[in-house]
């Protein structure tokens, strides 16, 4: 009983109109709310600090890991698939410069634990069949919720040679900071957090269930790679 008013609340947040022809029982048009599947997965991203260039001249790579749920409706010509998932972000201590400052602006961040949880929505359609394979490409977009927070502390003597060797030992005259960094000013992460996804995959019925593996990018954000199995909803 619990996931009908569920989906019915996603769907209209999708913008799903009844299909032509579709009479409900008391002969009102309404859109079918029952999912095609139900499924998990799991999921690795990466970050790559050139593609951090444009606002920050000096940064380090991130890496992400996560695991949701997902629920799938089977439209005409392509599916709509609703996902909740949970992602842990892993930045790297180090020190990072913004862009339009200068090197003596350097800053030394340490970064708390940084996780979301978002809720997304993706239309996908199938392109092609090879090998008992089915190539699909998925596009949406997602909203959540972002926690954490990150340290930073001004360092001294960094140049373009030397800032991704930071010391904290001021003696041989390098790039070096304060080891302590309870000193550092507190800068929370924004609580909202929006992007757009845009994946290739391939999915693969195995029995009962259906492998999914699809590697995309998230705008703003990373690369990715998504293994997921779904399930037949049940009656």
């Amino acid at each position: 009983m619990f996931r009908y008013p569920v989906l019915t609340a996603a769907l209209i947040l999708a913008g799903i109109t009844a299909p032509a022809g579709f009479v409900s029982p008391g002969g009102t048009a309404a859109a079918a709310v029952r999912p095609y599947t139900i499924g998990v997965e799991a999921g690795v991203g990466w970050m790559p600090a050139l593609a951090l260039w444009p606002a920050l001249p000096a940064a380090h790579d991130f890496t992400t890991t996560g695991v949701g749920a997902r629920i799938r409706h089977r439209g005409r010509a392509a599916d709509w698939v609703l996902r909740l998932s949970f992602l842990d972000l892993r930045f790297q201590d180090g020190n990072y410069l913004g862009r339009g400052h200068g090197w003596e602006d350097v800053q030394h961040v340490w970064f708390d634990p940084v996780r979301a949880l978002y809720l997304q929505l993706n239309r996908e359609r199938e392109f092609a069949r090879a090998r008992g394979w089915r190539w699909y490409w998925s596009a949406g977009g997602g909203l959540g919720w972002l926690d954490g927070a990150m340290l930073l502390q001004n360092a001294q003597g960094c140049d373009a040679s030397n800032w991704r060797h930071p010391d904290t030992d001021p003696t041989w005259g390098g790039c070096y900071h304060d080891p302590d960094p309870y000193p550092a000013s507190v800068v929370d992460f924004p609580p909202v957090m929006a992007f757009l996804h845009g994946a290739v995959g391939a999915r693969r019925q195995i029995g009962a269930a259906t492998l999914h593996a699809e590697a995309g990018f998230y705008l703003p954000g990373f690369f990715g790679f998504i293994l997921a199995v779904e399930w037949d909803f049940p009656d």
